[in-house]
């Protein structure tokens, strides 16, 4: 079935064409702003946005314009549905990237029409994926590229894991906070003959010529590639966050533990005979923020 992201602050007129579409064969998610809309789109696989262009917050451009901005999903369908039937507005909304601007006036039978067609030509040339379908594929794909490309690696994924946070022990910890509507961390866990090996490679020196200070350089660097990596990849859905410096520990048992009950998506990679994994961990506290990271637990499997 496919969704309709439906933006509208009059409840009247919300209620009426969501029962259009449900009649038509669509899903309807009902949002009233902006911040909410970019929630929905997160955590949902949405096939075309529908918003008024006079809202209470922000108008209809606020909304083309953060689905729209650079990274974000440049292809999505967003009509505008609008009571204003000037040129100057149908302009404004279509330079800001709008694939269709249609008047109220004109009723909702071609408004059902150009959507379908909308439709049909999106998900011909991007079907769309949810984040939480998302997430091991990008972990996977950042972590392999930058394995190839810096150290002429070639590193095999296992098959990613969600689980709800534990500890987790290594000789080797690079860490790097996320924070933005996901927060969290992104960790890498490694034994220090990988790590090594890694950095060896990055370097162009042999491992045993490495010092401890190396080895923490390094390492910290080859967090913030497959952080960005990560960042990069997600951000083909929506911009999700951003990262901070990261963090490396080594020593000779390291153990990372988490103060709450988050959510972990974990990929186990191989290199030879030996393994190293690497972490998203994501809060799910329910209480203040977007609710997104919440929103995505429950939209999970029970682990």
């Amino acid at each position: 079935m496919d969704t309709i992201l439906l933006v509208n602050d009059s409840a009247t007129l919300t209620k009426v064409l969501s029962s259009h579409f449900k009649s038509a064969g669509y899903r309807v998610i009902p949002v009233t702003g902006v911040m909410e809309a970019y929630e929905a789109y997160i955590r949902n696989d949405v096939d075309l946005i529908l918003t008024d262009f006079v809202l209470r917050d922000r108008d209809g451009l606020d909304v083309i314009q953060t689905f729209r901005c650079k990274k974000a999903q440049g292809a999505l369908p967003i009509v505008v549905f609008t009571a204003l039937e000037d040129e100057e507005t149908a302009k404004r909304c279509t330079d800001a990237g709008a694939s269709l601007v249609l008047c109220k006036s004109n009723g909702t039978e071609r408004l059902v029409e150009r959507i379908e067609a909308l439709i049909d030509e999106y998900k011909s040339k991007m079907p769309s994926a949810s984040l939480d379908q998302d997430m091991g594929r990008c972990i996977v794909k950042a972590t392999a590229d930058v394995f190839r490309t810096m150290m002429n690696l070639k590193i095999s994924a296992g098959e990613p894991v969600v689980e709800k946070a534990k500890i987790r022990s290594a000789e080797v910890i690079g860490s790097i906070g996320v924070a933005g509507f996901l927060s969290g961390s992104i960790s890498l866990f490694m034994p220090k003959s990988i790590a090594k090996k890694a950095v060896a490679a990055m370097l162009m020196m042999e491992p045993d010529e490495l010092a401890d200070g190396d080895l923490v350089d390094a390492i910290g660097e080859l967090t913030n590639m497959v952080g960005g990596g990560i960042k990069t990849e997600l951000f083909q859905k929506a911009p999700l966050f951003d990262i901070s410096v990261p963090s490396v520990y080594v020593g000779e048992d390291l153990q990372r533990r988490t103060v709450s009950q988050d959510l972990c998506f974990l990929v186990p990679f191989t290199v030879g005979e030996e393994t190293f994994s690497v972490e998203f961990l994501m809060v799910t506290k329910k209480d203040g923020g977007t609710g997104v990271q919440a929103s995505v637990v429950d939209s999970m499997q029970k682990v």
